[in-house]
């Protein structure tokens, strides 16, 4: 496999350490939509049918005591309106780390989940 044989991303999951308090930050303020199949452990959420899914997931005893869950992951999503998005995490009391600006990917913006990992959003 060479590095052009990677198109996209197809699955991501993120450990969180308050599942349904992760549940309602990413349905009710980044606007995504929980997949109907429900582990006790995970929640998948959906994405558009041509795009990647990611899970949010209890956190694993390995990670036990980590003060910064996913510091080195970077996880990019395409996005309608980032200027929106980040009015949404601001209006939600969240934490806007790059405000929207100008990016390698056209418009963009870093938010953080409650467990401090880093998502960026970019103009589709």
């Amino acid at each position: 496999m060479t590095n052009r044989d990677v198109m996209a991303l197809s699955f991501a999951a993120l450990e969180v350490r308050d599942l349904q308090a992760s549940k309602s930050f990413y349905e009710n303020v980044l606007g995504f939509e929980a997949s109907p199949a429900m582990r006790p452990d995970a929640v998948i959420m959906k994405t558009d049918e041509n795009g990647a899914s990611f899970a949010i997931k209890r956190i694993t005893p390995a990670s036990e005591g980590a003060t910064r869950l996913g510091a080195g992951v970077a996880i990019w999503f395409r996005c309608l309106n980032v200027d929106d998005l980040e009015a949404r995490v601001n209006e939600a009391g969240g934490t806007v780390i790059l405000a929207a600006q100008e990016g390698p990917f056209g418009r963009m913006v870093v938010v953080l989940d409650p467990d401090g990992h880093a998502l960026t959003f970019h103009n589709a």
